[in-house]
């Protein structure tokens, strides 16, 4: 995991180093989304795929690449199959609560083009809520990586594709599993302010 983390980051320093600045505004866009969280791997045996809502807020300075945002996802995700006594049954529904502070790299930025292309990563918190009998919320530190698209369908207006990654450093007792790996997938709009 520290390899992967670590690659990552040399990756996107030498994008951003070697990379040119293309002449814009500074722009806040307010961001809302929705579409799916995806569970995967050992998390997915406790929780199925389900519908996930989100709001974004993102700062993109002058004449830079760079923009920063903080983004915030509801996934209502329900219980995995399991069994017990020889009959399977559907697990405890989980609510997963994202809440994540990023930096992105707009890869393709020009002024007259109506598409735009963000790299990101983040940091931040993925809360589980287990609706189990004697279950607290619990929450852990996350990670996070994902690009999104945006569409301008005018000037104050963007349509935007949004895949993100969390992946939550989790506790195996509580979970089942050290880390969970959650996507949010959704589409949406973003505002500019």
């Amino acid at each position: 995991m520290k390899k992967t983390t670590m690659t990552l980051l040399t990756v996107f320093v030498a994008v951003l180093i070697g990379s040119g600045v293309a002449a814009q505004e500074s722009t806040v866009k307010l961001e809302a989304h929705g579409g799916i969280g995806l569970p995967t791997f050992d998390i997915a045996d406790a929780a199925e795929i389900g519908p996930l809502g989100g709001v974004g807020f993102w700062y993109t300075p002058a004449d830079s690449r760079l923009t920063f945002g903080a983004e915030f996802d509801f996934g209502m995700h329900g219980g995995a199959d399991v069994v017990d006594n020889n009959q399977t049954v559907a697990g405890p529904d989980v609510n997963v609560y994202h809440a994540m502070a990023k930096a992105g790299y707009l890869v393709s930025a020009e002024p007259d083009s109506k598409t735009q292309l963000v790299l990101n990563a983040g940091v931040g918190m993925v809360m589980f809520d287990v609706d189990a009998p004697g279950a607290d919320m619990e929450s852990y530190f996350a990670i996070n990586a994902g690009g999104k698209l945006y569409y301008a369908l005018s000037p104050k207006v963007d349509f935007v594709l949004s895949l993100q990654g969390d992946i939550a450093f989790t506790d195996a007792d509580v979970l089942g599993t050290d880390n969970a790996w959650v996507w949010p997938l959704g589409v949406g709009f973003a505002i500019k302010l």
